[in-house]
């Protein structure tokens, strides 16, 4: 089955199961059940009763049935809690926020059978878990987002590496002019210009590209800046690295995967016969 009729038939699905909840609750009931089931997947997110993967699904689902479609930019590679949610959003796309609603709760119905029966009043718990109280969906959020702790960790990193994420060219320059190894690492094998790549800090690609960055360097994964620069979909930076003398644009990382194999479909420059 191709995706559009998968789409189509999951949306099929979400509308008739939309039907059958309003024929026997009717619209406010309806509501009210979603309710219900936000503030047990809450409560279930903070007692681990529920997986990751679960708990990515129940966000989408949630984002969908209470801001409609996604509108904010995908995160940087860094961001890997944050790439997960926006794409866990996104896979809700074409979800009317009723469809949403529905695909919840039957989440829910599979994952927490006859969770409804036992949802009672305050105080009570619910198939074990205790009942949460405040607003729906916040328990997964913020079991999802990123800590502060992993920013702390960012901040640790060399001052050069520093610039290059908060793309501050002045003080990468200045930096580098007193000698700082461009292509010095961070933790996970990264160097300033995966940084600068992820987060399309163009000027300060250009500050590292000519002080001698290595354009082909790769970390712990076995990706290069231009990879970076692709998965974020930060089109100005990929075509800089992709133009700068020495690159490799058919690096492959540790997973087999070239720049153009993870770069958008429309990204044409990254594939074909000159990316060598």
């Amino acid at each position: 089955m191709s995706a559009a009729a998968s789409s189509a038939a999951a949306a099929d699905g979400s509308a008739a199961a939309e039907d059958e909840l309003d024929d026997e609750l009717g619209p406010s009931s309806s509501l009210a059940a979603f309710a219900a089931a936000t503030a047990y997947v809450g409560a279930a997110a903070t007692s681990g009763a529920l997986s990751d993967a679960q708990l990515l699904r129940f966000y989408g689902l949630y984002k969908q049935a209470t801001e409609g479609p996604r509108t904010t930019p995908k995160p940087g590679f860094f961001d890997r809690r944050g790439r997960a949610k926006w794409q866990a959003w996104q896979d809700c796309a074409g979800l009317s926020p009723a469809q949403a609603q529905a695909q919840y709760a039957g989440l829910l119905a599979d994952a927490a059978p006859g969770w409804a029966g036992v949802h009672g009043g305050s105080g009570e718990t619910a198939g074990g878990v205790p009942k949460q109280r405040g607003g729906v969906g916040g328990p997964v959020q913020s079991r999802m987002a990123q800590t502060e702790e992993e920013e702390e960790g960012c901040d640790a990193s060399p001052p050069l590496l520093q610039a290059a994420r908060a793309g501050d060219a002045s003080a990468a320059e200045a930096s580098l002019s007193m000698g700082a190894d461009p292509n010095q690492r961070g933790a996970e094998g990264e160097a300033a210009l995966h940084w600068a790549a992820d987060r399309g800090h163009a000027a300060v690609l250009r500050a590292l590209l000519h002080h001698g960055a290595d354009v082909n360097a790769a970390d712990c994964d076995g990706l290069t800046p231009l990879h970076y620069a692709a998965l974020a979909e930060q089109r100005e930076a990929a075509e800089l690295l992709a133009a700068a003398p020495g690159v490799r644009r058919d690096a492959r990382s540790a997973e087999g995967e070239t720049p153009g194999d993870v770069a958008p479909a429309d990204w044409a420059f990254l594939r074909g016969a000159d990316a060598s």
